[in-house]
């Protein structure tokens, strides 16, 4: 039976939740060093207090391992005030495991938000009738760093749905021009991102600097007006600090630095170092795993030749083959558009390519202070790199999007049965939930191959690159609606 085009993005959405779902059930409760500590700041939150890094712990789940600091200090508490209503009476009356689960489940909620986001910011950047926002919100649904943090207490997806949200707004921005609303939305949701995560705020910082510069641009050209750009240019700050900078200033205030970052106690206990800028650089694990956000074993370092080999092969099918794709097409089928849509097809290249930049340059220096390289930090421009490759699955997508679904759940079924099959490290630690695990892999692989088959159906006809590779609208459709 064939399903209408109309199911897709419903599929897309059920598909996200239950990947995150496998992902809360196969992993189990407190699995990771950072979890417990990201449970704790819930807690902390819900007694009213921030934690502090040389404080350590308050709740201390019997079964888990517990850092002896408490290292997830440095972040905002945006997301915790989210979870700590839910956290908070469950670890209060002796039930950590449930209270992690409330926290997965809120990530899972998350999850299906932001394919719902991704797909609207897509619409936004790419040109009417494109087939590309639709494979982007598949693309998304069956990302692996998006559904292994959907599966856990972290605060990565909340920052997520905020920058992606903001890639909308700001290519309505290049599009139509700056107006109030476009300027509120933007500033309030730069305060949501720089309340949950530092790198989200970062990125969004990039990002409404792109659409400033986008009105500066329509303005001096004479189809926007000024006042827009400078409400963002003035407003836009003052809300992002009144929403978050008292915290920066407390981290600052703490530790020295804005980030609240501990690097000496990394390097004398968790055995870690710096290393040269150019080695991160050259080294082709960075690029193998940095931007490889649909590898299912992202979350541990590549010990093992199984999760070696599935990195490879995901970055290179899954990642890198349709980023090429994409760019081959955007060489062969380069136009010459107007003036004006010139400028707006150079704006919106902008506004995907700087702010991604911008974030690889900081997880490269992050890493060689000593930090850790995980596809989840890249969350945050997960649109730019979800819309590459989409546009290179639209250019043959009868033969590649079979090939990278395929690729995509093999991976997922392999990290299923690694996982389910692997003893914990200490006979004390918490267990998964197998059963409930490997039903909710099969009825999300049949949500996978479901979407994938809509998505075939609604790309036969329409396999249309983004509109960053593809001429704007006219000129004079631009100007009515700016």
């Amino acid at each position: 039976m064939r399903l209408p085009i109309r199911a897709l993005l419903p599929l897309a959405v059920l598909t996200a939740l239950l990947l995150s779902a496998v992902a809360a059930l196969v992993q189990a409760p407190y699995v990771t060093g950072d979890e417990a500590p990201h449970i704790d700041y819930a807690y902390q939150v819900w007694q009213g207090d921030l934690p502090v890094f040389e404080d350590g712990l308050e709740h201390r789940p019997d079964g888990a391992w517990l850092a002896p600091v408490q290292w997830t200090a440095q972040h905002p508490p945006l997301y915790y005030l989210l979870i700590a209503p839910l956290v908070g009476p469950l670890a209060e009356a002796g039930h950590p495991e449930a209270a992690v689960y409330a926290a997965r489940a809120v990530n899972v909620l998350l999850s299906g938000l932001l394919v719902l986001v991704a797909h609207g910011a897509a619409r936004r950047i790419c040109r009417p009738g494109s087939a590309v926002p639709a494979v982007v919100a598949f693309v998304v649904a069956l990302m692996a760093a998006k559904s292994l943090v959907g599966g856990s207490g972290y605060n990565d997806l909340l920052a997520a749905v905020f920058v992606t949200a903001m890639f909308g707004v700001a290519g309505t921005a290049v599009r139509r021009g700056l107006d109030a609303r476009l300027v509120l939305a933007l500033s309030l949701l730069a305060g949501g991102a720089a309340l949950t995560r530092l790198s989200a705020g970062v990125v969004a910082v990039v990002v409404a600097g792109v659409a400033g510069l986008a009105g500066i641009v329509r303005a001096r050209q004479g189809r926007g007006r000024w006042a827009p750009v400078a409400g963002l240019v003035l407003g836009g700050p003052a809300i992002v600090l009144a929403a978050a900078g008292w915290f920066y200033a407390r981290n600052l205030e703490l530790t020295g630095n804005l980030t609240g970052s501990h690097f000496d106690w990394s390097y004398e206990n968790q055995g870690r170092s710096p290393k040269p800028l150019l080695q991160v650089l050259v080294e082709a694990v960075t690029w193998l795993r940095m931007p490889n956000l649909f590898w299912w074993s992202g979350q541990q370092p590549p010990r093992t030749t199984y999760v070696m080999t599935a990195m490879v092969v995901t970055a290179l099918v899954l990642v890198w083959i349709p980023v090429a794709l994409a760019a081959a097409r955007a060489v062969r089928h380069h136009a010459r558009p107007a003036d004006l849509e010139a400028t707006d097809r150079r704006l919106l290249w902008l506004l995907l390519v700087l702010p991604t930049g911008v974030l690889v340059a900081t997880q490269v220096v992050f890493a060689s202070n000593g930090g850790g390289v995980y596809p989840r930090y890249l969350l945050p421009v997960l649109l730019p790199i979800c819309l590459a490759v989409a546009a290179g699955l639209v250019t043959r997508p009868r033969l590649l999007v079979p090939v990278w679904t395929a690729v995509a759940l093999a991976d997922l079924a392999g990290w299923v049965a690694k996982e389910l099959t692997t003893p914990p490290a200490e006979p004390w630690y918490y267990t998964d939930a197998p059963v409930p695990s490997v039903v909710a892999a099969v009825l999300a692989v049949g949500a996978a191959v479901a979407t994938a088959r809509v998505l075939l159906d609604s790309t036969a006809n329409r396999t249309e690159a983004p509109t960053a590779s593809a001429p704007a609208r006219s000129a004079s459709t631009a100007a009515t609606t700016s």
